[in-house]
């Protein structure tokens, strides 16, 4: 690794960052390119899917400043694209400019697009892989974890009181939090692909898991999924709207009645059929069909036996914790924020989260952390392949 080398990767990073969440469903990416001895001669990133990728945008904007890139160094926090998709490959374009070295942050977890660096090497060019590839993972966790495990981020979100209640004994659940941490809520939901909740919250809280006071991001629909095995919501539910740019999508059993499903359609609802597990519908199942429709994020909001179904099936990757400085002295029926089918008998086997941190917003408090470690491979540095 060059002594410039870090400082250079950092500001593609930056540049990458700018166009978040805009470019889904491709991941976003920011490049530089310098002079070999680290004078900037021009930078860009990919700005939404359809336009020109970040090494494209950085080569036109090194053009326009007048500066030749022969011989020079790019930066760029994704291996270059290899195929040609709605564009052209990039690794074909940086040969054409006479790049001379390229240092990529992280492989591409697209096995179609993977093998720029391949031909860039076959093509005489340096390639060094690995410099800050941790936060290049990071910048993307939905993008990889769709390809690096075939299904969706998955992100279980939860709002309790202080001892622990997510409503009180009867049953009441309006609010646990305040305004400010309800707003942020929604602009979760709208940097996710899919918004998921049992029929129980859906039924109990007239739940619409639609993102409000705050506009969607260009891409692919917001998915609003509940899943509902014996297709017991009703036609007339707050659920299925229609809002704005979303798609309101049922999913039950494959012997959920017939019926019941020609009814839902009928009123705009998307009904997906998934086989029937031990307790519902099967969540492993149901991962391959939201990874057939290019879902890459979900965000999960329980209830309890849902958000236990998760845990159970190790389908968590973040939790989003909401704790509210109240006491509501909930029984047991109301006490946690999910429910095993089969409880832990030790406290040893809990499951730790990492790379946790704690905010406040607006009174209440948000506690995120990590159960997978797929997106921390540990700091490489920059080497060689």
């Amino acid at each position: 690794m060059k002594p410039l080398d870090e400082k250079w990767m950092h500001r593609a990073l930056e540049l990458a960052a700018r166009a978040i969440p805009d470019t889904r469903p491709n991941p976003a990416v920011g490049a530089v390119i310098t002079t070999a001895d680290g004078e900037l001669l021009g930078e860009g990133y990919h700005r939404k899917a359809g336009m020109p990728h970040a090494e494209i945008e950085a080569l036109n904007d090194a053009r326009a400043r007048g500066n030749s890139t022969h011989g020079a160094t790019m930066y760029v926090t994704l291996e270059p694209c290899n195929h040609t998709g709605r564009t052209g490959p990039c690794s074909e374009a940086i040969l054409k400019e006479g790049i001379a070295r390229v240092c990529v942050a992280m492989r591409d977890p697209n096995g179609a697009a993977r093998g720029g660096i391949e031909r860039l090497r076959d093509a005489g060019v340096e390639v060094d892989f690995g410099l800050l590839e941790s936060a290049a993972l990071l910048l993307n966790p939905g993008f990889n974890t769709y390809h690096l495990l075939k299904r969706p981020l998955i992100t279980l979100k939860w709002a309790m009181t202080l001892d622990g209640c997510t409503a009180v004994p009867g049953g009441d659940s309006k609010w646990i939090t305040g305004e400010a941490a309800r707003a942020e809520v929604h602009r979760h939901r709208a940097a996710h692909d899919a918004v998921l909740a049992g029929i129980g919250t859906v039924l109990n809280d007239q739940a619409r898991l639609n993102a409000r006071g705050v506009a969607l991001p260009a891409g692919p629909p917001l998915c609003r999924l509940v899943l509902d095995s014996q297709l017991r919501l009703p036609t007339d539910a707050p659920f299925i709207g229609p809002y704005g740019d979303s798609r309101a999508i049922v999913v039950c059993a494959e012997d959920a009645d017939q019926g019941r499903q020609a009814a839902l359609e009928a009123v705009g609802v998307e009904v997906w059929q998934v086989k029937r597990g031990p307790s519902g519908v099967s969540l492993p199942d149901l991962m391959i069909r939201l990874y057939e429709q290019g879902v890459q994020s979900l965000y999960v909001e329980g209830g309890r036996t849902v958000a236990g179904r998760f845990a159970e099936h190790s389908l968590t990757d973040r939790i989003e914790a909401w704790i509210a400085p109240k006491l509501a002295g909930g029984g047991a029926a109301h006490l946690g924020p999910m429910v095993r089918s089969e409880p832990l008998q030790l406290m040893s086997e809990a499951s730790q989260l990492h790379h946790s941190r704690l905010r406040e917003l607006g009174g209440d408090f948000l506690l995120e952390g990590w159960l997978t470690e797929h997106l921390f491979p540990g700091g490489r540095g920059c080497e060689t392949l």
